[in-house]
């Protein structure tokens, strides 16, 4: 059984372009467990937010499957076990070993 290959973590945010400056500008940034996004630079926080939700749905954010997202269930376990085994591991520790 072949599993899509599924990124890590996904994560979105508006923020600052200085944090010590009283009266900042802001830019929203996405990324998608393999690349940075940026928008545009705004004076206004709220247009930069707008902005940010005009890039996640340009990138489809929420569609993105990510390892999180899989959560914890025992089948996973066991399909780890067994892939540790097939990969004769002498080391104790499974790091995806593939011998396709």
């Amino acid at each position: 059984m072949i599993m899509p290959e599924l990124v890590a973590s996904k994560r979105s945010s508006v923020l600052p372009t200085a944090f010590h400056v009283p009266d900042p500008e802001y830019w929203g940034y996405v990324f998608d467990g393999n690349e940075m996004h940026w928008t545009t630079v705004f004076k206004d926080k709220g247009e930069a937010e707008n902005e940010l939700r005009c890039l996640q749905k340009q990138l489809s954010f929420e569609l993105i499957k990510t390892k999180e997202d899989q959560g914890f269930y025992p089948e996973r376990a066991k399909i780890i076990e067994n892939q540790y085994h097939k990969g004769n591991c002498t080391s104790g520790h499974y790091n995806e070993v593939n011998n396709g």
